[in-house]
């Protein structure tokens, strides 16, 4: 049986090393033993600086769009500076840096340049859905053999995967561009913010902009409303005899892309 003084002792010299690959001063040193070929302090920083560089890997694996953007240098400068202020605070190191579209946004030089945090919250949020549960999609097939009774009172239910963004500027023309490696075109600020809808379909990532309309639909349908009250929702943007084939193919559009998961 283990002596419970060494866990103990184990456990106070774990904290230390991690205070100390933190950046705050700690007894570490005291406890390594001094010896050739390096002295101490210069093993403790191998490991310090190795926990950086992993963790900016770690942004790098998410972020390749925001990385390409500003180039080598200045994603090393932006990984240094975030880890420094963001330490991780996850088991799993796949979740480190979901705080980067909000620090590029509050921190200069990078916050000059708003589309880098909308770039970064695009990459993030594709990360997510990509990584998200899964579940069965109804087919649009299930939705023509209902009922014409049971319709106004149905509701659904989502993947998900499904992801919702407004974003202001074109980050989404930005981040195809650069993804197939072809010049992007330059930042454009749009006069309003465009929705976009964000989902995952037979292990493959979607993404597309939505009409107001639909974001009202969308919207009444997340709250859990049924399909009476999202048409209901659609009076100030159609007259009310286009109202049910207008939502039914936004149901339709829904069940194609694989969205809706259950009917009740």
């Amino acid at each position: 049986m283990r002596d419970p003084q060494a866990r103990m002792s184990l456990r106070h010299l774990q904290l230390q090393l991690q205070t100390h690959l933190l950046g705050v001063p700690s007894a570490i040193a005291d406890a390594i033993v001094d010896a050739p070929p390096l002295p101490v302090l210069e093993r403790l920083g191998i490991y310090r600086n190795a926990y950086q560089v992993r963790l900016i890997e770690a942004l790098d694996d998410t972020y390749p769009v925001l990385h390409a953007v500003l180039g080598d240098e200045m994603f090393v400068e932006l990984g240094g500076e975030f880890v420094a202020a963001q330490p991780s605070s996850h088991r799993s190191i796949r979740w480190y840096g979901s705080q980067l579209a909000q620090y590029l946004s509050t921190h200069p030089p990078y916050a000059e340049q708003p589309i880098f945090a909308e770039i970064a919250l695009l990459e993030w949020t594709l990360a997510a859905v990509f990584d998200s549960a899964d579940a069965t999609p109804v087919p649009r097939a299930a939705l023509s053999s209902l009922d014409a009774s049971a319709w106004a009172e149905m509701r659904f239910e989502f993947h998900p995967s499904l992801r919702r963004l407004s974003l202001q500027w074109n980050t989404v023309a930005v981040w195809q561009a650069m993804s197939r490696g072809d010049t992007p075109p330059d930042p454009a600020c749009a006069d309003q913010p465009v929705p976009w809808l964000l989902w995952r379909q037979d292990l493959q990532n979607y993404f597309r902009s939505m009409t107001a309309d639909e974001v009202v639909a969308h919207d009444a349908a997340l709250r859990g409303e049924n399909f009476g009250d999202l048409c209901e929702a659609l009076v100030e943007y159609l007259p009310r005899e286009e109202i049910p084939l207008r939502a039914a193919s936004l149901l339709g559009a829904w069940a194609d892309s694989g969205m809706i998961v259950a009917l009740n």
